[in-house]
């Protein structure tokens, strides 16, 4: 794992980004997984629902699409409510707090071949990693939680473990998610079921 800096200059462990440097072979298998099997779930009829509201890592999705649902979303709300509430929020260590037994119980959900499932297992199971930075190399320390980041798996596995991230109060709150930040809409008339929904968010 290779710390690459968020910002200039990095102050601290929280500015940097840990990509996961891994072999060529296992990143083009992420890669041919991820196209064949696991893009097909977000768009299959029984599962997109879970996923409409995400806009990161799919095939079809990008940050404009998420900007025109905000404002389409938005302004259909404003057409019948005074005023919405707009809170953004940006899960921090959002990918590094991924635990490996949910996301595997997560994926038993959905129509994977048991071949595909059992290999997502073996790939999570016994993790190590170690860090370089300036020529220091850590031990190898053993890791049960966060995608591999700077492979392909890895983001969409993210937006399996989210999936079960909605409004409490659905269809009157909405929200609009791109990767790890998350924007509620709420309406006038309910305004009184923020404080739940910030703690629904929040478990």
């Amino acid at each position: 794992m290779t710390p690459v800096p968020k910002v200039e200059p990095p102050q601290t462990c929280s500015d940097f980004r840990p990509i996961s440097i891994t072999p060529i072979f296992a990143r083009l298998m992420g890669k041919a997984i991820t196209k064949d099997y696991l893009y097909p779930i977000l768009m299959h009829p029984d599962y997109s629902h879970l996923f409409e509201d995400q806009f990161a890592f799919r095939h079809t999705d990008s940050t404009t699409a998420a900007l025109i649902y905000l404002l389409h979303t938005l302004t259909e709300l404003l057409q019948t409510h005074d005023y919405v509430h707009v809170i953004a929020l940006d899960f921090s260590k959002a990918f590094d707090s991924v635990r490996h037994h949910s996301l595997v119980s997560r994926l038993a959900n959905f129509t994977l071949p048991d071949y595909l499932h059992n290999w997502i297992v073996n790939n999570l199971s016994g993790r190590q990693h170690q860090t370089k930075l300036d020529g220091n190399v850590s031990p190898m320390l053993p890791i049960n939680a966060s995608i591999i980041q700077g492979c392909a798996l890895g983001p969409v596995e993210y937006v399996f473990t989210a999936s079960d991230l909605h409004p409490a109060s659905s269809p009157a709150n909405r929200l609009c998610e791109y990767a790890d930040d998350t924007y509620l809409l709420v309406p006038a008339e309910n305004s009184l079921s923020t404080p739940q929904e910030i703690q629904h968010i929040s478990d």
